[in-house]
């Protein structure tokens, strides 16, 4: 089926919040030019945390399918913020299946997959806020080696040199951190449960 320019071009003024009441009703066109328009921001996005286009090209169509797949089961009233956060997601997810030893983020990767049901947009915002709230309460020198480790890759002895200290303890900072995100996961976790 050949698409019509001037319905497509027609679709191009439309605000992003018409855009999201025509998905809601399968409309394809509404959902190509949400593409067409947050396409780049979410590539940016993943690519900014990944540095690798073709990792970054797979969770932006990994993150579109699933806004196809669940046009009709989430509300979603920024859909702009929707999609970064959900890029964020694909992200911590990708690096906790990439990295041995983060059971740190397996809390974060199984409610962001389990969030499906009708809260599942407020409890993913609630989440990614603990998290970027916990981050923000780290000592400068624990947070910059939680980063180097576990979002930018570096290996705990590249770490060291980089910072001029001990192996040892960039291991023990990294220790404490993820301590100190389980507790607050729990915490997060337990709240929900009543």
């Amino acid at each position: 089926m050949r698409l019509n320019k001037s319905i497509l071009s027609n679709f191009e003024t439309y605000h992003d919040s018409e855009l999201v009441h025509l998905l809601l009703q399968d409309d394809k066109n509404a959902f190509d030019e949400l593409y067409r328009r947050y396409w780049p921001i979410l590539f940016n996005a993943a690519f900014k945390r990944l540095k690798s286009t073709d990792l970054s090209k797979d969770i932006t169509q990994e993150v579109f399918i699933d806004l196809w797949l669940r046009r009709g089961r989430v509300q979603i009233e920024n859909i702009q913020a929707y999609l970064l956060t959900a890029v964020r997601f694909q992200v911590l997810k990708l690096i906790s299946r990439e990295k041995h030893n983060t059971s740190f983020i397996e809390p974060f990767e199984n409610m962001a997959v389990s969030s499906f049901n009708a809260d599942g947009e407020i409890i993913d915002k609630e989440l990614f806020h603990l998290f970027e709230t916990w981050l923000n309460t780290l000592p400068d020198k624990r947070k910059a080696i939680f980063i180097m480790h576990y979002i930018e890759k570096f290996s705990t002895k590249e770490i060291a040199e980089r910072l001029d200290i001990s192996q040892k303890t960039v291991q023990n900072q990294l220790g404490n951190a993820v301590q100190g995100l389980r507790s607050s996961l729990n915490q997060y976790m337990l709240s929900l449960a009543f």
